[in-house]
């Protein structure tokens, strides 16, 4: 019974990443490949900064977990209408940083009221991004999904 319920949670969960992925990947693969230049204007550009509770409260004991992203939001016209996007690549998964000064690296060449290059795919308008590189992020999320669900079931049986 153990192994059932391990493969319906933690396979369920490896079928959502693969989901994901796989829909991610095809996403930024058409974005790229569909992709037209035009101005935008950067309007926010900042590292959010994220620390996880502390669930350990004994006394020296710390598992909090600080992350940095690099969050940016600018504006572009698109056949006369205006549009606002917040993605900096041509996927919606986010990359996050250990380190704040690696997230300040990635906002370096967008500051506030910079007019740069951005790219959008005129059948999606409102889905512009800023740089055209494909991630790894897609792949990441299809790989450990494909791997959850025998993982699941491998562990159930020992459980």
């Amino acid at each position: 019974m153990a192994q059932i319920i391990t493969f319906i949670i933690f396979g369920g969960f490896g079928f959502a990443m693969l989901f994901v992925g796989v829909k991610q990947f095809l996403q930024q693969r058409r974005n790229l490949t569909n992709a037209e230049q035009v101005d935008a204007t950067i309007v926010h550009s900042q590292v959010f900064t994220s620390t996880s509770s502390n669930t350990d409260r004994r006394l020296g004991r710390s598992n909090s977990t600080t992350t940095h992203r690099a969050d940016v939001r600018f504006r572009y016209r698109v056949s006369g209408t205006e549009y606002e996007s917040d993605l900096m690549f041509p996927t919606s998964i986010v990359q996050t940083y250990a380190s704040e000064s690696s997230a300040a690296a990635e906002l370096a060449p967008f500051p506030m009221n910079a007019v740069v290059r951005a790219f959008v795919d005129p059948s999606r308008p409102e889905k512009a991004f800023l740089v055209a590189e494909p991630r790894k992020g897609p792949i990441v999320f299809i790989v450990i999904g494909l791997l959850l669900p025998p993982l699941a079931w491998f562990v159930g049986k020992y459980l």
